[in-house]
């Protein structure tokens, strides 16, 4: 079977990174990767191992795509606008090829080729109902984020306490902030600056580690740097953990507006032997509110409504959600529910390549 796979979205490249293996092991399948920037960077390594293809234009996807003939396609979901998933999607629909993609968030279609995957593997049961309300003409299939598959080889407590005490942190309440490089987006410095109002009346001693987007500018990193050391001086520092996963071990509570980082920190909990800190989302600012449902097409945020994590509705609530956050039948309440929804990703990998041999009957 040619296997045709296609990446943009950096989220997209990190799963398949981890898929890739097992598929070019499966000798029933000849793979064929395009891809198109920030994917391509990450995917470099399986250079000598399948031909990937960094494709510019629509004209050269499609030569490239006639060229080998795919009988399958296998693509990410990216956005906002359009590359190298939707044309190839759009491509697949045009032949009568079997397509299939794969969702790094909740419900998220991309439809600006006007064509969908047949078949999209989602992350859990809600993914499930979210995008088949939207789109019931695609076959869902729940198999969690593959993207931390590895997350089984992180001994995320014995690290915990390697780092923290590397940083002089034993004893510690640290509070990790994550950022997002969204300064242009209405309400987002005025949730932080919404925390830090809060945080300064709080009466218990912590630390604060800021931890910036690696695509924040330079003028976000700094006005809200500035802003942390004009509150709380000596207690603020920058994150300096180069793996996001040793960042987030180390803190009691990752706080943000509703960073991924707060996802990732779930998969650590529920991996872990037991739960060790929460995620806390901000999310109490209208207009971010609305800033996000209109750029996921989403009412509600599921991470939420399944109770993953906890979230801050209004500012003045901001303290009290905090010190749930710190209770141990909190951290395990919320550890329990992510096992409960989110599928193992070791056995995604298998749900996929099961599903894909079909197409060799």
């Amino acid at each position: 079977m040619n296997l045709l796979i296609t990446a943009r979205d950096p989220a997209t490249a990190v799963s398949f990174y981890k898929l890739l293996p097992d598929l070019l092991q499966n000798k029933q399948m000849n793979c064929r990767l395009f891809c198109q920037p920030p994917a391509c960077q990450i995917l470099e390594d399986f250079n000598n191992q399948v031909k990937i293809s960094e494709v510019s234009d629509t004209e050269m996807i499609v030569a490239e795509f006639n060229s080998f003939q795919p009988d399958a396609v296998l693509t990410g979901i990216s956005g906002p606008d359009t590359g190298v998933d939707e044309t190839v999607l759009l491509l697949a629909k045009e032949h009568g090829i079997t397509s299939y993609a794969l969702q790094s968030f909740w419900g998220d279609i991309n439809q600006k080729s006007q064509a969908v995957p047949d078949i999209a593997f989602v992350l859990d049961d809600e993914a499930q109902k979210i995008t088949q309300q939207h789109y019931p003409q695609i076959r869902c299939i729940p198999i969690g984020s593959i993207k931390h598959i590895d997350y089984h080889h992180y001994d995320a407590l014995q690290k915990r306490k390697q780092i923290r005490k590397a940083l002089q942190l034993e004893g510690e309440l640290v509070l990790g902030f994550y950022g997002q490089p969204i300064l242009n987006v209405p309400s987002y410095f005025k949730t932080i600056e919404a925390m830090v109002r809060q945080l300064k009346c709080w009466d218990r001693d912590f630390k604060l580690i800021y931890r910036p987007h690696p695509k924040e500018s330079e003028s976000l990193q700094q006005k809200t740097m500035q802003l942390f050391q004009a509150a709380f001086v000596e207690k603020v520092s920058l994150d300096s953990s180069y793996s996001i996963k040793d960042s987030l071990v180390a803190c009691d509570l990752v706080i943000s507006a509703f960073s991924t980082c707060g996802f990732d920190n779930l998969y650590l909990n529920e991996m872990a032997d037991y739960a060790f800190n929460t995620s806390v989302y901000l999310w109490f600012e209208p207009e971010l509110i609305k800033w996000w449902q209109d750029y996921s097409h989403l009412e509600l945020m599921p991470l939420i409504t399944e109770d993953l994590l906890l979230a801050v509705d209004k500012e003045d609530k901001l303290l009290d959600v905090l010190e749930q956050g710190l209770l141990k039948e909190t951290q395990q309440r919320l550890r329990e529910n992510a096992k409960q929804h989110l599928p193992d990703p070791s056995e995604g990998i298998n749900h996929i390549i099961k599903e894909l041999n079909r197409i060799n009957g």
